[in-house]
């Protein structure tokens, strides 16, 4: 619940200054004598900000698909292991039942 309001505070903040700084333009100049055209300023960050979550995307993206295969690998060895035991299980019962209790052995004879 924290980490929710604290990115909607960062993107109140985030977004505000965006719309207070529509009306002052900026040119970037690049290297070797590049330049482009008045843009405002909100373009400029917003397209900073967009171009670094489409990155930082891509970095984490490997890292997920790695842990999901992983994940559904461990999870199909899980299956196959319950599937192991509940047949062990079964045969054990099966082979050796079970002596019978003093319970039992005493409350035999009764009618």
């Amino acid at each position: 619940m924290i980490r929710l309001f604290l990115i909607l505070g960062i993107s109140t903040v985030f977004f505000g200054a965006l719309y207070l700084n529509q009306e002052q333009q900026v040119s970037l100049h690049f290297f070797w004598g590049m330049e482009t055209d008045p843009l405002p300023v909100y373009l400029i960050v917003l397209g900073s900000f967009l171009i670094g979550l489409f990155f930082s995307g891509l970095l984490f993206l490997p890292g997920w698909i790695r842990s999901m295969l992983d994940r559904r690998k461990k999870s199909k060895r899980i299956e196959q292991l319950e599937i192991d035991l509940d047949k062990m299980r079964s045969e054990t019962l099966k082979e050796m039942p079970f002596p019978p209790t003093e319970f039992e052995k005493t409350h035999r004879e009764l009618p």
